[in-house]
């Protein structure tokens, strides 16, 4: 089997508009996209689960069911229960887990310029560690990086002080083989890849093994976004293999050459 993007919106996501045939005129082999399931304190981003598996039914009938279906879980604490009753009967591929709000603001819509990266990475972090520790259904640990993103410039001395939270978030998801992603928009778009370089050091440092590359794409220009520069990274640190997700079962392939 050949590595394929695991991290992709389209218009059932509200910040995309992208058209799945958009993506599918890209690449013959599997395409997965992975909805937003996000609960917040004054709306809800709640995918439409019914129409989105009758679409993909349908698309499925002229690409070879070749389409598989995910989801992107935004973690919040107040919103536990109703993630759990969401997912409860429904069927993904793939499950990916997210920090993305605290319930009252997006991290990506904070004031930075008044709110010390510091504080803000004691917040962030802690709750990551909570989110992983609730989410036994995740398959994969979602641009770790995400909270980090409207901070600039971001160095690995920020990070220092949180080595003993993140070591513990790692030894979460290597206890129930969840795969780390290495988020390539983060990466090369948000210029995180000196940070991510460090975090696969840490993570490997602690057991970890278990990878995926994703474009986190909204347009399907970005499908597989700077996806060799990634490879090269892992490569450099003796990764030769990747981990899919299938009815959410790890299957473990070559690292692209």
């Amino acid at each position: 089997m050949e590595y394929y993007d695991q991290h992709l919106h389209t218009f059932f996501s509200p910040d995309s508009t992208e058209e799945f045939e958009n993506y599918l005129r890209l690449t013959d082999i599997y395409l997965v996209t992975t909805e937003h399931l996000d609960y917040y304190a004054n709306s809800q981003v709640v995918l439409d689960y019914a129409n989105y598996s009758k679409h993909i039914d349908q698309l499925n009938q002229r690409y070879n069911n070749r389409i598989l279906k995910g989801i992107e879980v935004g973690y919040t604490r107040n919103d536990k229960q109703e993630i759990l009753n969401y997912l409860s009967d429904k069927n993904f591929d793939i499950i990916l887990l997210s920090i993305h709000q605290n319930g009252k603001h997006g991290f990506m819509t904070l004031n930075h310029d008044t709110k010390p990266i510091e504080t803000h990475l004691e917040e962030y972090f802690s709750l990551m560690l909570e989110g992983i520790q609730f989410a036994e259904f995740a398959n994969v640990l979602a641009h770790f990086d995400f909270g980090l993103r409207g901070y600039d410039p971001v160095e690995v001395d920020h990070l220092r002080p949180f080595e003993s939270i993140l070591k513990d978030i790692f030894a979460i998801i290597i206890e129930r083989q969840q795969a780390l992603e290495l988020n390539t928009r983060s990466m090369y778009r948000y210029h995180d890849a000196h940070l991510y370089e460090y975090v696969i050091d840490l993570y490997q440092s602690v057991g970890g093994e278990l990878f995926t590359v994703s474009s986190d794409a909204h347009v399907a220009s970005d499908y597989r976004f700077e996806f060799d520069k990634a490879f090269s990274m892992l490569r450099k640190r003796g990764v030769d293999q990747l981990v899919v997700y299938q009815k959410q079962k790890a299957i473990m392939v070559d690292l692209p050459k």
